[in-house]
């Protein structure tokens, strides 16, 4: 009788010291997008924690984004497990013991907020103290520099306004989700100070994480219109209502942007 050849899965799989499964597994899946004539097939990945079992079984517990096992667990055989998983040699799980790093964000989370609650009380010394705190343990805080420059431009420092202002264009984080209200305040006092092309920058990257916001596509119109680039500013003004139809702002300055190009009303 032959002995059976293990796959080449199988064989990369278990060392040579014959130790048992265990580590982190990748997933092949199909996934169905859309619906009706917009539904097309993609395929994606699961990656698993895998550890055999006692009794030659093997648990699988699946990773959600953050790389974490969530509840979500099968057990298997290994001629399952080895049909469908592939070993993920590369893949860094997260530390499980406390994370420095958030607690150095948390701190300078504290300082920025402290920091906007002397702002808005017109403290400025106290204010530049906890937003200059906050900066030293991160930097690239978008609350403390946008803070730091909104306290510039209340004093009338507006060169040192924008500095900070053209410094947070390059910061990453200021396009996410959760500083989109920092950065609905920042596209208009870039337009304020006539920093036109930097706001034109910031919407084209908020653009790219999130094509389909009409907010946004109806401020980078605004700005458009400030750098006199018209029939650019009504396409904006249209995917605006594409998105929304209920927006009387992008309406209104989509007839007189249609009014200066010398065209008639939408239809």
């Amino acid at each position: 009788m032959v002995e059976e050849k293990k796959t080449e899965t199988e064989a990369a799989a278990e060392n040579q010291t014959g130790e048992k499964i265990s580590g982190y597994y990748i997933e092949s899946v199909k996934i169905s997008l859309g619906t009706g004539a917009t539904k097309r097939a993609t395929t994606g990945e699961n990656i698993f924690f895998a550890e055999e079992q006692a009794n030659g079984l093997v648990k699988l517990s699946l990773l959600n984004m953050a790389g974490r096992p969530t509840s979500i667990t099968e057990v298997v055989d290994k001629e399952e497990f080895f049909q469908r998983c592939k070993p993920k040699p590369d893949f860094v799980p997260p530390s499980d013991k406390p994370d420095k790093v958030n607690k150095v964000k948390e701190k300078a989370d504290r300082h920025a907020s402290r920091g906007n609650l002397h702002l808005r009380k017109g403290e400025y010394n106290s204010a530049e103290f906890e937003f200059s705190s906050s900066l030293k343990l991160d930097e690239e805080h978008v609350r403390a520099n946008y803070g730091l420059a909104k306290l510039h431009i209340e004093k009338g420092e507006e060169a040192e306004a924008k500095a900070i202002l053209d410094k947070l264009t390059n910061i990453d984080a200021l396009f996410e989700d959760e500083n989109k209200h920092v950065f609905n305040e920042f596209g208009i006092d870039l337009r304020k100070m006539k920093m036109f092309d930097q706001a034109l920058d910031s919407y084209r990257k908020a653009l790219e994480i999130n094509s389909g916001d009409p907010i946004l596509n109806f401020n980078m119109g605004r700005a458009l219109i400030d750098k006199k680039q018209f029939k650019e500013a009504l396409a904006c003004m249209d995917r605006a209502l594409e998105l929304k139809d209920d927006f009387p702002e992008a309406l209104k300055l989509g007839h007189l942007l249609r009014k200066k190009l010398g065209q008639g009303a939408a239809s």
